[in-house]
């Protein structure tokens, strides 16, 4: 090889480090870019420039947001308990009213029925008392929250030991009186559920003739037995259909008039 030659090859050389920064040309392999790689190309680019444009909560707004959900939530909460509590006050004071008047209703359906005897009108055909049921134990008597009388229930025109009638309050309840001979006294209501505190009767009188009418006004008090606070009270007039002579005068009418 001749020294022109060497040097030749050494200027070839340096050409090409000569040209370290300057873009190369691309080789006669080199393949362009495709669709594909350009389109990974341009969002790379766009991703770039919208990251810096992205927003998000912060701490402080989710910490504000959760409390104000909890502060909803316990309110709707309040106020259902509260819903709840005043429909099982409803409840319970209708359940007051309707055992209150069922006992009332009783006393009532009895009451009306006071010294009635079976064939009146040929027994109790004089104003002197001359029958079973207007005089002695089946007389019509009043002691305080206590009333008694007799009804002739099946009709014979004889007081029988079944036909002895009365109402009273012990323990809180309702009693009713079920036999002469010995007394016997039977529930109607339970303490548990409803107590009775008070009963009270107002009787009226009014000769009329050689016969006694009479009205009798009860009332009857109760609250709920777990709530001394919630209290109801009823009262009814009650006519008694069965007139008695006016000799000897009712005792429990009072003065003769």
């Amino acid at each position: 090889m001749s020294l022109q030659a060497i040097l030749d090859g050494a200027g070839g050389n340096d050409s090409m480090m000569a040209k370290p920064l300057q873009q190369r040309e691309p080789g006669p392999h080199a393949q362009p870019l495709t669709g594909r790689s350009e389109a990974f190309h341009c969002w790379g680019q766009r991703n770039n420039s919208t990251a810096s444009a992205q927003y998000g909560e912060t701490l402080v707004g989710l910490l504000v947001g959760l409390g104000l959900s909890l502060l909803v939530l316990a309110a709707g909460s309040q106020m259902l308990m509260q819903h709840l509590k005043g429909h099982r006050q409803s409840l319970q004071d209708s359940h007051m009213h309707h055992d209150l008047r069922s006992s009332l209703n009783t006393i009532a359906r009895e009451l009306r029925q006071a010294q009635a005897i079976g064939h009146a009108w040929r027994l109790r055909t004089t104003p002197h008392c001359a029958d079973p049921f207007c005089a002695g134990n089946a007389d019509l008597q009043l002691q305080g929250q206590l009333i008694s009388f007799g009804r002739d229930r099946n009709h014979n025109g004889l007081l029988d030991n079944n036909e002895c009638v009365g109402f009273r309050l012990k323990d809180h309840k309702l009693q009713i009186r079920t036999a002469c001979t010995p007394v016997v006294w039977t529930d109607l209501t339970d303490a548990g559920s409803l107590r009775m505190t008070a009963l009270s009767w107002q009787l009226q009188c009014e000769k009329r003739g050689p016969w006694v009418a009479r009205w009798v006004t009860v009332r009857l008090n109760a609250q709920w037995a777990r709530d001394a606070t919630r209290a109801l009270s009823l009262s009814q007039t009650i006519s008694l259909r069965n007139d008695v002579p006016a000799m000897p005068w009712p005792t429990a009418c009072g003065a003769v008039p």
